[in-house]
């Protein structure tokens, strides 16, 4: 049986809380079937905790009853079994026949992970400080795939609706993670599909580096496909000739951010820091993590930052067409290291969109 629902009977048995953090870390336990892995570096920071700390009777997906209930089960039930797929290929992982990947190979990847419902999709690799403390992940290759969720739903936010569609987002996941990972083996290579929800790596940073989009003030990415409205998971690889992109032409997001700060005057718990700060490894952080928990438990995953998004409502090609620049914005340079750095630039050197 896989981990997470050992330890799943494990808490309910003891009586105790039901703790997601828990859950993810009984999953993360299947990398130790693997004889070689890849550790964090010594500026890597732990995952952001899930855990609230409130009581069971202030947790939104608590009080649903009835015929919503079904509807949760009927998306973590599958999320639950491709996880476990998932894992079941760290168990089963043959000697990889190839490490180098033709033109075709990857215009099949692509193609299937298109056909599969991902929106984009690009490759990195992976810088040590992306991975969680005391994590570790099969190979220093990620294929980094997004998904779109429906902008009705989002719009509801904060709601059961909108809960629902994030789910959907994580269930999409999950199935193409598999789905490609199959594919890869077949191909000769080595693939292993990260976990949805939570992971061994950071995403949006991933996703970032890979050339996807821009990491916004409220700590997400913005992408031209899906603006703000997407989802993001991994599949780690040993194919040591991915077409990595040199440069991050979406760099101006954030230029946008700076000027418009929708997310953080909307947030109702105050948790979108003004300017993003610094996180201590190098990197930035957009989010007081402790005020969003609460909030985000009590109200269905929140997502009021998603839904207020400027490249939410009208698109990423809008903004961009309307934007003429922010001459006086800081400059977060998306380095290739996983690094931000933030030069002096004088207001003549203002990004133009």
């Amino acid at each position: 049986m896989l981990p997470v629902f050992r330890q799943m009977l494990r808490q309910l048995r003891a009586g105790r809380r039901f703790s997601l953090d828990v859950l993810l870390d009984a999953a993360d336990d299947h990398m130790h079937q693997l004889e070689t892995v890849v550790p964090p570096g010594s500026g890597a920071l732990p995952r952001t905790p899930f855990e609230s700390g409130l009581p069971r009777e202030r947790m939104a997906l608590t009080k649903i009853r009835g015929a919503d209930r079904l509807r949760v089960a009927r998306r973590v039930l599958p999320i639950l079994a491709h996880m476990r797929l998932g894992a079941n290929l760290y168990g089963t992982a043959a000697p990889a026949r190839r490490s180098e990947a033709s033109a075709a190979d990857i215009d099949e990847l692509v193609d299937r992970a298109r056909r599969l419902g991902a929106k984009d999709i690009a490759f990195v690799r992976v810088p040590p400080d992306a991975i969680f403390a005391g994590k570790s992940i099969p190979h220093p290759y990620a294929i980094v795939f997004t998904v779109e969720m429906e902008k009705e739903p989002i719009d509801s936010a904060p709601s059961l609706e909108c809960q629902l569609e994030v789910m959907d987002g994580y269930k999409d996941l999950t199935t193409i993670a598999s789905a490609l990972a199959g594919f890869l083996r077949q191909r000769g290579f080595s693939a292993f599909p990260g976990t949805a929800l939570g992971g061994t790596t950071d995403y949006p940073h991933l996703a970032e580096l890979a050339g996807l989009g821009a990491i916004g003030y409220h700590g997400l990415l913005i992408a031209p496909e899906g603006g703000a409205r997407l989802r993001i998971s991994t599949i780690y690889t040993n194919i040591a000739n991915l077409p990595l992109r040199e440069s991050n032409e979406h760099a101006w997001v954030r230029d946008f951010c700076a000027m418009c700060r929708k997310c953080v005057r909307s947030c109702p718990v105050e948790a979108i820091f003004d300017a993003p700060a610094e996180r201590g490894n190098g990197g930035r952080q957009c989010i007081d993590h402790g005020r969003c928990r609460d909030y985000f438990t009590e109200h269905y995953g929140c997502a009021i930052c998603v839904k207020v998004c400027p490249f939410s409502q009208v698109g990423y090609e809008r903004v961009r067409e309307r934007f003429r620049g922010n001459p006086t914005a800081p400059r977060f340079d998306i380095g290739s290291d996983g690094r931000v750095a933030i030069p002096v630039v004088e207001p003549s050197e203002g990004v133009r969109a």
